[in-house]
C-alpha cells in the first residue's frame, strides 16, 4: 500500500471515533518486504504515519530476515528508532507454528533484541502461531533454544513469558498467541489481535478492520465491501450494519 493511501485511510479514521492507542496492523504477506526489494525507508515513513495519528504498530512477519546479517540490524535499529522518537513501543508480530521454516531467524531476532537495551526497550515481541499441537511444538522448540543460550524465562500467566538476557537484570515481555484456528483466508485475515495489558487475550476478531490492496475493507474477516470513491465512514457503517 502506498503511504498515501495509508494516510488518506489514517485521516479518515480519524471522524469516526477512533480511540487513541489502537492497534494498527501492517501485515501482508510479510511487512517487512520493501528492506528486500530496496525500499528500505518505507517501514520508517509508515510508522511515523501511524504514530502521528495516534495508533499503535504492528508488524507481521515471519521472521526469516533475521537471519540475514545485514538486514537484521538495520531492520532492528529503524523500528528502535522510531519508537524512541515517539516514545511508544513498536510490537513484532512473529510467525511461529508448522508453516515456517524461520526457528533459527526467531532466535536471533529475538537474541538481538535481548540482549540489546536499547531494542529491548522499544520493541515488544509476540510470537504467533495456531491453536494445534504443531504450533505448541514450535514454541517449545524456541523456548529450549533459548534456554540453551543462557536465556532465563519466567513464566507468566496467559503462557506468556519474561525473558532475560544472560547476566543481566533487564529483559523483554513475550506475549504467546497461540489460539487461532487454521481458516483457509490467508495469516494475515484471521490472527488474534493484542489490544493492551489491560486485555491480553485480544480478541478473536470482533470489530477488526481490514483494508487490502484492493482497496476492500473487510470486518471481522468477514463482511467485505469495496472503498472505491467512498469515505472509509461510509464503507463502516454499512459493515457494521451488515454485521449487526
Amino acid at each position: 500500500m502506498s503511504l498515501e493511501k495509508m494516510e488518506r485511510f489514517l485521516s479518515e479514521s480519524k471522524t469516526m471515533d477512533i480511540r487513541p492507542n489502537q492497534l494498527l496492523t501492517i501485515g501482508g504477506g510479510e511487512a517487512l518486504a520493501p528492506y528486500m526489494f530496496g525500499q528500505p525507508q518505507y517501514i520508517p515513513s509508515a510508522l511515523d504515519l501511524i504514530y502521528s495519528y495516534d495508533y499503535i504498530p504492528t508488524l507481521k512477519t515471519n521472521g526469516t530476515w533475521g537471519n540475514n546479517n545485514s538486514l537484521r540490524p538495520l531492520i532492528l535499529s529503524d523500528i528502535a528508532r522510531c519508537a524512541y522518537k515517539h516514545m511508544k513501543l513498536v510490537t513484532l508480530d512473529i510467525s511461529v507454528d508448522e508453516f515456517h521454516d524461520n526457528k533459527s531467524g526467531v532466535i536471533k531476532i529475538m537474541r538481538d533484541i535481548l540482549c540489546t537495551p536499547d531494542l529491548c526497550y522499544a520493541i515488544r515481541i509476540c510470537l504467533v502461531g495456531f491453536n494445534t499441537p504443531e504450533s505448541a511444538a514450535t514454541l517449545l522448540n524456541v523456548k529450549q533454544q533459548l534456554t540453551e543460550n543462557k536465556f532465563e524465562i519466567d513464566e507468566l500467566p496467559n503462557k506468556d513469558w519474561a525473558v532475560y538476557a544472560p547476566n543481566q537484570s533487564y529483559g523483554a515481555y513475550v506475549i504467546n498467541n497461540f489460539g487461532a484456528p487454521i481458516y483457509n483466508l490467508g495469516r494475515a485475515k484471521q490472527t488474534k489481535t493484542f489490544t493492551s495489558i489491560a486485555n491480553p487475550n485480544g480478541n478473536d476478531g470482533s470489530n477488526c478492520l481490514q483494508i487490502d490492496n484492493n482497496d476492500y475493507a473487510i470486518l471481522n474477516y468477514t463482511y467485505r465491501e469495496p472503498i472505491k470513491n467512498r469515505t472509509l465512514n461510509e464503507v463502516v457503517s454499512s459493515l457494521m450494519t451488515k454485521a449487526r
